[in-house]
């Protein structure tokens, strides 16, 4: 069904000037233009000198500007403007050659990262008319293109490996396809950890397609427009789990949505408007087992023309959960069953849909079959039924059914006039990792409410305590870093008493904004965990990256350490929320306290939207104690341990799992106890049988699916109830109204 990926041309060799430096610089001399200082790269300024005008074609100017920004570690930012572009612009991640040349080191910290000021309408950047090579619908072609080349091991060195395509970001940059370009696509990014598009609108009227490839891991597509084109979104290649959120998609002429993707998409927010007949949505079995699954949660449908319209055509298991659907006849439509058909041409909400398609799995090497069932489990019961459905006719959606899973157009930016430089005086944090600047950074937050940490790494002995309104904000996630020191007398010094880097305020009403920049505990600092999250269902955390990183990778196994035994990132209190691109995945010395993430005790609502804790060596990745009001968009995972463990809680959603966990012979992946109400939906993994591969390598061994379960439930009555081995629910809720109700 889909083509190969194609050798990607040579990235554009050149020496390098920034800023506004007149005077061309060395790849390795450091520019101390004012801009620079902060950690990004002007693509106006001389050298690169891109024209904001849209006259002059800027290709060369703005590749070498990317090029340019990577090595340095900077983002590479453009004004307000049109840039005019007449080929593909690659944004190619740098993982170096070891000495041999046969292979890539693992480093994730050099990527691409694109940013359009937020002063102003948004940059555009627009293909040229009938610009060379974008004329082929056949052989798409992209405007931009992110990717990761191979390490060596499991791709060669000069094809794109996208589980290692990580941390690549487009941000607050829309797109437009000129005429003349019918084979044009506007971006493929098909990304892990910490990548994705974000608020971005593609203008692919004129082109084949906007966006291709999905984001997932704990990467996901966040606000982003497609207007026209045959394809509004080609999901068909994409890492696990892939998430969307608030995305719209209007006016496609072919399919707006088209997806293989590999285990669930969660596609949250979604909005579709077409003039087709449909489908609106297409969903398609991929490659091996468990590919193409969906859940479309608080999302819209709306045929622009009557007839005899169809919404979606789901070929693998189909999740729905409060879907508004406008001039459709058919609802949905699933291989082996009825059509579900809407009750008339107007407004038809599905508050909950759950249609499974069975699976299965060929092992060739041992010559094993395996059939996956995707069953509906209610109140502990499986159903025999081949689905479950709920829909009435309604009025129009609310208005804020996209808008409430995304943040304000007006979120705050290091552009913001009241934002504050913890660099500047009378601030004077030093940024170099060895100057302690706690007492700078927190001077900042108690007199300003937009705190902006330039591009560094900061160094704090003691524990960051925000106010209510912090908007504490960096340049990006792997370029401005927060690191605990030990000092005497100071709060990083008793692993017995770990103190957290970051800590809230407890307050039900806070707008507490944390985004782009991380916080990395170190082996100098067991004492230390990265963050201690109180603030209310009005905070955000974007694209934040909470890092244990006890050492190097790759430490002797007979090397005594002690083992870090507190969670690293804590939710209590008051904390709720969204968070955006949640993913933790350190594999060593843990104690079986230690969780990625722990939330306990708390009832403000709290949404993140795709969360990916893996390889813990604990007693679970992730646990969810003693709260209420959780949903998660989208989970990955890998490894051997529980990925998410519910225990005493109330309300939990889980909406779409993939990875290549398997759970240790006998337990299970999702371990929920004592909850009266929770629901999960599409849990899927890919298969991996064992092959003795050692515990010390971080994602484990497999192990026969025969031998686990996906869910293990212990009722409130002491009751035991577990999925079968091979089962992978479409829907396993308790506790929630057959009409769907929440």
């Amino acid at each position: 069904m889909r083509r190969l990926f194609r050798l990607c041309p040579p990235l554009v060799a050149c020496t390098y000037a920034v800023l506004s430096s007149t005077t061309w610089l060395s790849a390795d001399e450091p520019d101390r233009s004012p801009l620079a200082a902060l950690g990004f790269v002007d693509v106006t300024a001389p050298p690169f000198s891109a024209d904001p005008t849209g006259r002059k074609d800027s290709t060369e100017a703005i590749q070498r500007a990317i090029v340019y920004a990577r090595d340095h570690q900077m983002v590479c930012f453009f004004p307000p403007g049109e840039y005019l572009v007449s080929d593909t612009l690659e944004c190619r991640q740098y993982r170096p050659l070891t000495a041999g040349g046969t292979r890539r080191k693992g480093t994730r910290e050099y990527p691409c990262v694109l940013v359009g000021s937020r002063r102003g309408p948004r940059p555009r950047i627009v293909l040229a008319p009938n610009s060379p090579g974008f004329s082929d619908p056949s052989k798409p072609k992209y405007v931009i293109h992110f990717w990761a080349p191979g390490t060596g091991r499991e791709v060669p060195l000069d094809q794109p490996q996208p589980n290692i395509n990580m941390n690549q970001m487009l941000i607050g940059i829309d797109i437009v396809i000129g005429p003349g370009n019918p084979g044009a696509v506007g971006v493929r990014h098909r990304c892990a950890q910490g990548s994705g598009v974000q608020d971005c609108t593609i203008d692919a009227r004129h082109g084949y397609c906007g966006l291709e490839g999905g984001a997932g891991s704990g990467g996901s597509h966040v606000n982003v427009t497609v207007i026209g084109g045959r394809i509004g979104m080609d999901l068909r290649e994409t890492q696990p789990a892939p998430t969307l959120v608030g995305c719209t998609l209007i006016g496609q002429t072919e399919v707006p949505l088209i997806s293989a993707s590999r285990q669930t998409l969660c596609a949250v927010g979604l909005r579709i408007e077409t003039d087709t007949s449909g489908p609106a949505i297409v969903t398609r079995k991929g490659w091996g087992a468990h590919t193409g699954q969906l859940c479309l949660v608080d999302s819209v449908i709306v045929f622009r023309k009557p007839g005899p319209n169809v919404a979606i055509d789901a070929e693998a298991s189909l999740y729905l959960n409060n879907v508004y659907v406008r001039g459709a006849r058919t609802l949905v439509h699933q291989p082996g069953r009825s059509p579900l058909r809407a009750f008339d041409a107007g407004w038809n909400r599905i508050a909950e849909y759950a249609g499974g398609v069975p699976q299965r799995y060929r092992d060739r090497k041992r010559n094993l079959v395996f059939r996956y069932p995707a069953p509906i489990y209610v109140d502990g019961e499986r159903l025999d039924v081949p689905y479950l459905a709920a829909v009435t006719d309604s009025g129009p959606p609310p208005r804020d059914l996209q808008t409430r899973h995304v943040w304000d157009e007006a979120l705050p930016s290091w552009e913001s006039p009241a934002a504050v430089n913890v660099k500047d005086p009378p601030y004077g944090a030093v940024g170099d990792g060895k100057a302690d600047d706690t007492d700078a950074i927190q001077k900042a937050i108690d007199e300003r409410e937009i705190v902006f940490l330039p591009k560094g790494t900061y160094a704090v002995s003691k524990t960051l305590r925000l106010r209510s309104n912090t908007k504490l904000i960096g340049v990006h996630r792997c370029f401005t870093w927060l690191v605990p020191i030990s000092r005497p007398g100071e709060d990083f010094t008793d692993p017995e008493n770990p103190k957290p880097v970051i800590q809230t305020a407890d307050d039900p009403r806070a707008r507490t904004v944390l985004a782009f920049f991380g916080i990395r505990t170190m082996q100098r600092s067991t004492a230390a965990y990265c963050l201690l999250w109180r603030s209310g269902r009005d905070s955000l955390i974007r694209d934040a990256d909470m890092v244990y990183a006890y050492g190097p990778w790759r430490v002797p196994e007979h090397r005594p350490v002690k083992p870090y035994n507190h969670p690293l990132v804590i939710v209590e209190g008051h904390g709720g929320g969204r968070w955006y691109n949640f993913f933790q995945e350190s594999w060593r010395w843990h104690g079986p306290a230690y969780r990625h993430l722990l939330i306990r005790g708390t009832t403000e609502p709290l949404r993140i939207y795709q969360c990916n804790p893996e390889h813990a060596r604990s007693d679970a990745n992730m646990e969810i104690r003693g709260a209420r009001n959780v949903s998660i968009y989208g989970v990955k995972g890998e490894y051997n341990r529980p990925i998410i463990w519910v225990r005493d809680s109330d309300h939990i959603r889980i909406f779409g799992y993939g990875g290549n966990a398997a759970a240790r012979a006998g337990t299970a992946l999702f371990v929920i106890e004592r909850t009266p109400r929770f629901l999960l939906a599409n849990l899927v993994d890919t298969p991996r049988m064992p092959r003795g591969i050692s515990d010390t390598f971080f994602a484990g061994d497999g192990v026969d699916p025969r031998r686990w379960h996906m869910v293990l439930e212990r009722t409130l009555t002491g009751d035991t109830i577990r999925t079968a081995p091979l089962e992978r629910p479409v829907l396993y809720k308790r506790g929630y109204g057959p009409k769907g109700d929440y």
